[in-house]
């Protein structure tokens, strides 16, 4: 597929998954940054000494286990691992820019890099499980959103929600006068009237681990059910162009 084939289906779908893009090391260089954040946090692991812990459903189990009784030991693991090496060089290498400039019709040299992030999503969380939303709501630039699996994506352990091409007609500009509650994340809840959400049909994104999945920052979609037992890791980050009109 050209590029000027690959920007046009972009532009007409409101995402794009690049196939085989992702090199399996550079997934375990984050994984294993991740296991290290945790095992300082919890030095009683009985996985310290596994090459490949994130491999073995137990593992999963002790870190959802973690999570539930030690919420503050957590989140430092969460956020220490935020701007670690390997996620920084895995969502700006030659090759993902290169996809993300093609798609934005840029230069890569003039890509911005924002929001990176690595999503730990527990079986059957409600707290921080995305609902229905824009990301152009939060980053204000339009652009796209990356988001890469860390692991395989199956049916039951909640792949990316969109609704179809509803990029198409711009951002939807919500008041809200409700007070926020913080016990919750704002995304949590979705915010978009129904009757906005009801024009478009509902897809499920097929994607494996070793793809990324590109999408508008207009497009409206949402987390999928995690109903397994273990973790969805996956890592994602926003792309602009800074030499666009509406940058």
């Amino acid at each position: 597929m050209s590029s000027q084939e690959i920007h046009q289906k972009f532009k007409n779908d409101g995402y794009y998954v690049a196939n085989n893009v992702v090199e399996n090391d550079d997934i375990e260089k984050i994984l294993e940054s991740v296991s290290r954040a945790y095992f300082k946090h919890n030095v009683n692991s009985k996985f310290l000494k596994n090459e490949k812990p994130w491999d073995d459903l137990d593992f999963h189990k002790e870190i959802i286990e973690f999570r539930e009784n030690n919420p503050n030991d957590f989140s430092m693991v969460y956020d220490s691992c935020q701007a670690n090496i390997p996620l920084t060089q895995l969502i700006s290498s030659k090759k993902i820019a290169g996809i993300g400039s093609k798609l934005l019709q840029c230069k890569d040299i003039d890509l911005s890099v924002g929001g990176n992030m690595i999503r730990m999503d527990t079986p059957n969380d409600t707290r921080n499980k995305t609902a229905w939303h824009q990301e152009i709501a939060f980053v204000r630039n339009p652009g796209l959103v990356l988001w890469i699996p860390l692991v395989e994506i199956t049916s039951d352990i909640g792949p990316l929600h969109i609704l179809e091409k509803s990029h198409a007609n711009g951002e939807i500009i919500i008041e809200r006068n409700d007070i926020q509650d913080y016990k919750t994340s704002r995304v949590s809840k979705t915010e978009i009237p129904i009757e906005e959400l009801n024009k478009y049909s509902e897809k499920a994104i097929e994607i494996n681990k070793g793809d990324a999945l590109f999408f508008d920052t207009k497009l409206i979609h949402k987390s999928g059910d995690n109903i397994t037992r273990k973790i969805r890791f996956s890592c994602q980050t926003r792309f602009s162009d800074i030499i666009s009109e509406d940058f």
